[in-house]
Order: structure tokens, then C-alpha cells, then sequence
């Protein structure tokens, strides 16, 4: 792939037949889903002669954040100067479903009243943000998030870990909705099994059957996964969860805390679980494992390739681009000229992001 520096600009493979220009200004950080999904588009969308950008130009054609990433005032901001831009927001979810008690929801619908399209990354994450806690808008597609299937496979080299029969646990999360605690009592509860935890879990006990790898970086995750048998996650109210996916990818079936996307994302390629019920479900999955392994890789394949998602993301932003702005352009240019007026601060921070 081509590579040339102008505003940060990945050019297309083909540049005879260039496609759109989309402009994702959210600098890259190597933790959480979300920033490798939009390395991940942004590669794929390169291949396709589609032009990405971190500043907004004259070619410039979409504007594309996650949930509340980027600020409503930095938004008018680019619009003030580029008003035909569609705005595409991604939502993960509501911040309250995950235990949040601050301003990211209210962030969140601020952005979402400037968006043109919404992409949810599940029917429960529409759900969530639409009726169980009212916070964006206006409704939109559902597009799964994909998994990189190279990367996360059965086959390849795989770790050198202690024990015989390994559950892999992940989490980049040290919020309690992410479920260390009931990790913690079923390991008590199964001292024969090694408990592999990738991520962070500070206050993870000193049991000789919890190994603590830390954070694993993209490299090691998948020979880790691959060493292990199946995942666990208590992990509540997930939208489409990233270590699930990766998981299914590796071989892993899933057991799970049931709530949020997981029954929509894993299907049958696991069962929902309780710290009380884990075992007997653990036992009836190690019976059958060669099969069930066979299944969530096959999952993963058919419904979270990339070949499959991201074409779906080209389609909904394409589409988008032949309807009217969802704010009309003079409302657009009205409120980017007010902005610094009415809302000094949000427009000040902008300038520090």
C-alpha cells in the first residue's frame, strides 16, 4: 500500500481510480476496539481507492468519528469552513450502560444531532442508545464489527503456559462491569483449571491457577488465545465486543454473562453462564470441544470478515452521500458561527485535542 504524507493522507492503491475521500481525525492509540477498527477501515477503505485524511479538505466528501470522540465543537468547527461534509457517527453504546455517570452520553447526542448517518455495531447497541437509555437521535443501519481473521486464526505458533486445561479471560477495562470480580470467585471455585488473564486486572488474587499476563499486545494475543481452550467473560451489556470476536476467530467457543450483544454475536458458539453454573457448563463444552472449536471459527468467518463488514460500511456512507443533509446547510453554518459564542469552552478545548 501507497503511503504519502499530506495531512496525514493514506493515498489509494489506484490513484487513477480514485473513490471517495473520508476524513477520520482521531489519532491512533494501540488500546481499545475502537481505534484498530478505524486503523482497520481506513486500511481497507484504501485498497478500495477510497483517499483518508485526518483534516478535512476541498475533496473531502465524509466525516467520520466514534460515539463522542470527537467534540461537537470540533465538528462545526470543520463544518464552518467544509458545510457539504456528511457527518457518520459510530456508536459503541451508552456510557450509562456501562457504568458511566458523567457527560459522555450527553457528549454523545450532542454529536449525534449533527450526524447525517448512524451506524449502530449491534441491534442491542441501538437498543440501548434508542430506548433503554434514550441518547441518540436519530435510527441507522447495524453493521457488526469485523475481526481480522489472518491474524486471530486456530493455526500458528502458540505460548508456552502452565497448566493443562486454560481459560482465557480479556479485558483492557478496569471498570467492575467488565466482570474481574466473578472471574476471581470461579477460579476459586476450580483450582484444576488455569485462568489466563490478558489485560488489566490489578486487584486479581494470588491464586496458583490465575496467571496474569498483563496487557498482551496484537502480537502475542492470538499464540495466547490459540493456547487456551475456551474464553470467559462476565463482561455486562456489551455492544459488539472485540475479544469476543477475536476469541471465535482463534477456535475459542464462548462462555458468557448474558447480557448486552453477546447472544447476538456468539450464536451458538457458546453458553451463558454464572459464576454458579460455570462448571457444568465448562464440562459439557470440553466434551464436545473439537466440534465447537470447528463452529466459532467457521462463526467468525461467515459472518465478522472483513470482506464482509467493511463493504457494508462503503454501501451505508455511499448511500448517505445522495440524501440531504440532516441539518439543512444554513442551520449548519448558523450554528458553527455560534458555537464559539455560545459555548466558549467546549470550543476553546477543541483546539487542545
Amino acid at each position: 500500500m501507497k503511503k504519502e504524507r499530506r495531512d496525514s493522507q493514506i493515498e489509494s492503491e489506484d490513484p487513477e481510480s480514485a473513490g471517495l475521500e473520508i476524513c477520520i481525525p482521531i489519532g491512533f492509540q494501540p488500546q481499545g476496539g475502537g481505534h484498530y477498527f478505524l486503523q482497520s477501515l481506513a486500511e481497507y477503505l484504501a485498497t478500495k481507492n477510497w483517499r483518508i485524511t485526518t483534516r478535512p479538505g476541498p475533496g473531502s466528501d465524509i466525516l467520520f468519528t466514534n460515539h463522542w470522540t470527537l467534540s461537537r465543537s470540533r465538528i462545526l468547527w470543520y463544518l464552518r469552513t467544509y458545510p457539504n461534509l456528511r457527518v457518520v457517527q459510530r456508536i459503541d453504546g451508552a456510557a450509562q450502560d456501562y457504568g458511566r455517570h458523567d457527560d459522555a452520553d450527553a457528549r454523545q447526542r450532542q454529536v449525534g444531532q449533527l450526524a447525517d448517518l448512524v451506524i449502530f455495531q449491534s441491534q442491542y447497541c441501538r437498543h440501548s442508545t434508542r430506548i433503554k437509555f434514550p441518547v441518540i437521535p436519530q435510527d441507522g443501519p447495524v453493521v457488526h464489527n469485523p475481526v481480522d481473521v489472518e491474524r486471530f486464526h486456530p493455526d500458528g505458533d502458540r505460548e508456552t503456559l502452565p497448566g493443562n486445561r486454560r481459560v482465557a479471560c480479556i479485558s483492557w477495562s478496569t471498570n467492575p462491569m467488565k466482570g474481574a470480580a466473578s472471574i476471581y470467585a470461579v477460579a476459586q471455585n476450580c483450582p484444576d483449571l488455569t485462568f489466563v488473564l490478558c489485560g488489566r486486572y490489578p486487584d486479581a488474587p494470588a491464586l496458583p491457577n490465575i496467571l496474569a499476563l498483563g496487557v498482551v499486545d496484537r502480537e502475542r494475543l492470538p499464540r495466547v488465545l490459540r493456547s487456551c481452550d475456551v474464553l470467559l467473560t462476565f463482561s455486562k451489556n456489551e455492544a459488539c465486543p472485540n475479544h469476543v470476536l477475536e476469541a471465535l476467530a482463534s477456535g475459542l467457543p464462548v462462555l458468557y454473562d448474558d447480557s448486552g450483544a453477546m447472544q447476538e454475536v456468539i450464536g451458538d458458539c457458546g453458553a451463558a453462564v454464572e459464576v454458579d453454573t460455570f462448571r457444568q457448563a465448562y464440562d459439557n463444552m470440553m466434551a464436545d470441544l473439537p466440534e465447537l472449536s470447528r463452529q466459532a471459527r467457521h462463526h467468525a468467518v461467515e459472518r465478522y470478515h472483513p470482506d464482509l463488514i467493511f463493504p457494508q460500511y462503503m454501501a451505508v456512507m455511499e448511500a448517505c452521500l445522495s440524501r440531504p443533509l440532516v441539518m439543512p446547510k444554513g442551520q449548519r453554518i448558523r450554528e458553527a458561527w455560534l458555537d464559539p459564542v455560545l459555548h466558549p469552552v467546549s470550543f476553546l478545548r477543541q483546539f487542545r485535542q
